[in-house]
Order: C-alpha cells, then structure tokens, then sequence
C-alpha cells in the first residue's frame, strides 16, 4: 500500500475529456479567427497544391481532428509532467509548439511548393493554438470547478467566431473571389 505522500492526485477521465474538449474547442475558434479571418489575405489559395474549395470544405474535420489530437497530447502531456496553472501551461504549450510548428515547417518546406512566407504564418498559428491550447489545460486542471472557464471558452469561441467571419466579408478577402456563392460556396465542381 502507498504511502499517502506516493499518492498522486489524478482527476478523473471524465473530467480529463472535458478538459480535452475544452482546448479542443479553443483551438478549433482560434485556428477559424487566424485562418478562415485574420491571415486569409495573406494565403496563396490558388496555388497548385490546394484542393478545390469544395473539399476544401469537406475535409475541414480532419484538420479538425489534427485539433483533437494536438489537445490530447497537451492533457496528456500536462498530466503526466504535473504542470497546472494558466501560465505554467501556456508556457508548456508554447514550447512544445515551437518544437511542433518548426518539425512541421521543416517538413513543409522540404515538399511543397507552397510560399516560404504562407508556411511560416501557419507555423506561427500552430505555435499559438498550443500555447492556447496548454493554457486552457493548466487552468483548467488547476481549478476544481470547470464551469468558469468553461463560459470563458464559449465566449472566446463566440467572438473568435463573430470576428472571423467579419474578417471573411470585408476588404480584399481572397475566399470571396475562389469561392463565390450566396453563402460563400460555389456549386461548380469545375472549380
């Protein structure tokens, strides 16, 4: 039998997918503000590489499933090294995004014919979804109540939300030209 000094305190897996889902989500409103608002100027979405818009679409939850992963290995991470506390995670996350987002843009560059430049910004997206992504799991499994930063990410979701999709309709948005439509999707399958 442990000695009560050996027994380490291990939240329950209900509460570690919670916790999963709840980095998850950040991400994916991040990674929606960045990508689909934010940077979408700066993005060559013409180039050769790219699937036509409409899978571009269709395949959203496999990135999205990158997401779930990423937040998985963040938990599991955090649990296992005892780093809690919204800075102490976000600082975890920050490095082990780097160490992600330069393997990842190493890669990146070594294959596509992408520019150097767009390969960049979504190293500097990942970075930051980790680092997001580790702050909410050190909040959260330093606090013994989920429902406060639980409303935190439904609002941070709410606004990255709003703010994407302003960002998506106003000046030189280039998914407005790939992508035309009434709703911003263009049936031709020609495309």
């Amino acid at each position: 039998m442990a000695a009560p000094a050996d027994v380490v305190d291990t939240p329950p897996s209900g509460r570690l997918v919670r916790i999963t889902l709840l980095a998850w989500l950040a991400i994916i409103s991040l990674d929606f503000f960045l990508n689909a608002g934010l940077l979408a100027r700066f993005y060559r979405w013409d180039s050769p590489g790219f699937l036509t818009p409409l899978k571009m679409l269709q395949y959203i939850p496999l990135g999205y499933a990158a997401f779930l992963f990423w937040s998985i290995l963040l938990v599991w991470l955090m649990k296992r090294l005892s780093v809690s506390g919204s800075r102490r995670g976000a600082a975890f996350g920050l490095r082990v995004g780097i160490l992600c987002a330069a393997a990842g843009f190493c890669g990146e560059i070594s294959i596509f014919a992408l520019p150097v430049g767009m390969l960049f910004m979504w190293a500097i997206v990942n970075t930051v979804s980790f680092t997001i992504g580790g702050a909410v799991v050190g909040a959260s499994l330093a606090s013994p109540n989920l429902r406060k930063i639980t409303r935190r990410i439904f609002a941070l979701s709410l606004v990255c939300l709003v703010c994407g999709i302003i960002l998506q309709n106003i000046g030189d948005n280039p998914a407005k030209k790939l992508m035309p439509g009434r709703v911003g999707f263009s049936w031709d399958n020609n495309r």
